[in-house]
């Protein structure tokens, strides 16, 4: 379906041109828009037990997710300065591990600036820490607490450092990234890793680590894990005495995977920062009601190596528990890539005006406006193709308006001769957030 105002047919159309992504055809957003009101009268009775209370974000998250891409919920107009060809552009709902657009925006975004403005170019290593299914249902119940797993993570590593080059002035470039989701979208916390394959000193020497006992960095970070939930008197003594006396702990530290160069580095971040579901591997039966998932891992044993199928309202309790709670900081960076550390190295080197007194604050605003990457530009890296330069004279496009109002969306779209994007069996809109900042997608 064509999102043009204004099109003259004599004009001929290069080979690639904009067109308008269709969130309301994939398996996700017909099984939201379909049963997603049927979710919500059941969830008590169905999911409450499994899955914990109903969160206030999960609602709110996927009436924006309804709502994005779809011109009936808004959109803006961008308008040829040359020819006048025109066309609409769907408002985003910029949601966090739901939206697969949105997210995968959020993914670039932070490539573009690790790979340009963060990472050094050293060696670095993937570590992935996990913890038992015993302690799970705790960050399950309290989602703050995944922000202290990942200090866990941190402070083993700075600590196995330490050990490890047996001096207290090395540190290391990390970055944490924390992720809920196994292999068969289950509530699977882990902490991913993107570290230096070593430290740096004081004067900006890198010193390489040559091996890594995974074992020893595994007991330090276990260490943390129990102290943490101790002093949250979740565990007592009688519980970590039991769990020390298994064979096998249920905690594990993988670092077998290393690379060399900063665009290596940037592929394994952007694998660490995904969005949990891949549309892809999703298939839809809507006479049975049922999803079909394929997991990523094909070689893994168990439940997770072949398809899995659930029920529609299982599907969608599985996808809506990794939602993150507003404000919820999922990537951290750490040591030699903390904010502060950046800020104090750019004033060392005499690259900050003398009025920044608050440089902290000022590293922040630079990483946000390097990060800010618009629209255009993330169509630009993803296909090739750049929207703002217009498709029949090559001429200059620029977003003359941003349409919210009801009446004028219905009014607009109807002299576009643009049918409902909305699937049949969604009873009624839902609502838009006019209170959400939108952006273009």
């Amino acid at each position: 379906m064509s999102s043009t105002l204004k099109v003259d047919c004599n004009k001929t159309s290069p080979k690639r041109v904009y067109r308008r992504r269709q969130p309301e055809n994939s398996v996700l957003y017909r099984a939201l828009a379909q049963h997603f009101e049927s979710f919500l009268l059941l969830y008590e009775q169905r999911f409450e037990k499994s899955f914990g209370y109903l969160r206030a974000i999960v609602r709110d998250t996927v009436y924006r997710f309804l709502d994005c891409g779809i011109l009936e919920s808004g959109f803006a107009r961008a308008r040829c300065k040359s020819c006048g060809y025109s066309f609409a552009v769907g408002l985003s709902c910029k949601a966090r591990c739901l939206c697969p657009s949105c997210h995968k925006k959020r993914e670039l975004i932070w490539a573009h600036w690790a790979g340009e403005q963060l990472l050094e170019d050293v060696p670095h290593r993937q570590v992935v820490f996990t913890i038992p299914k015993r302690l799970r249902i705790f960050f399950r119940y309290d989602r703050k607490l995944l922000g202290e797993l990942a200090g866990c993570a941190w402070r083993a590593l700075k600590l196995y450092s330490r050990i490890y080059f047996d001096r207290d002035d090395i540190v290391a470039g990390a970055i944490g990234f924390i992720a809920t989701a196994g292999e068969i979208l289950n509530f699977h916390p882990h902490i991913h890793v993107l570290i230096t394959d070593g430290g740096f000193l004081k004067d900006g020497t890198f010193r390489h680590m040559l091996y890594w006992d995974t074992d020893k960095l595994e007991e330090l970070f276990r260490a943390e894990v129990f102290r943490l939930l101790m002093e949250k008197d979740l565990i007592g003594r009688d519980t970590v005495n039991n769990m020390l006396s298994w064979k096998h702990s249920g905690f594990s530290a993988d670092a077998s995977v290393r690379v060399e160069t900063i665009a290596d580095a940037v592929r394994i971040g952007r694998y660490m920062i995904r969005c949990p579901l891949v549309l892809e591997r999703l298939s839809w039966d809507a006479e049975r009601a049922q999803v079909t998932y394929q997991p990523r891992a094909k070689r893994s044993k168990g439940q997770a190596a072949g398809l899995t199928r659930w029920d529609v309202l299982e599907f969608i309790a599985r996808i809506t528990d990794h939602i993150p709670e507003t404000g919820q900081q999922l990537v951290r960076n750490w040591g030699y890539y903390a904010n502060a550390s950046r800020a104090k190295r750019r004033r060392e080197a005499g690259t900050q005006n003398s009025n920044e007194d608050n440089q902290h604050g000022q590293d922040k605003g630079d990483a946000n406006r390097q990060r800010r990457l618009s629209w255009a530009k993330m169509i630009q890296k993803v296909y090739e193709v750049d929207p703002l330069l217009c498709t029949f004279c090559g001429g200059e496009i620029k977003i003359i308006s941003f349409i919210t109002k009801s009446k004028t969306i219905k009014k607009i779209l109807d002299a576009m001769h643009v049918p409902s994007q909305k699937p049949e069996p969604l009873a009624h809109s839902p609502p838009l957030f006019r209170d959400t900042t939108y952006v273009p997608l």
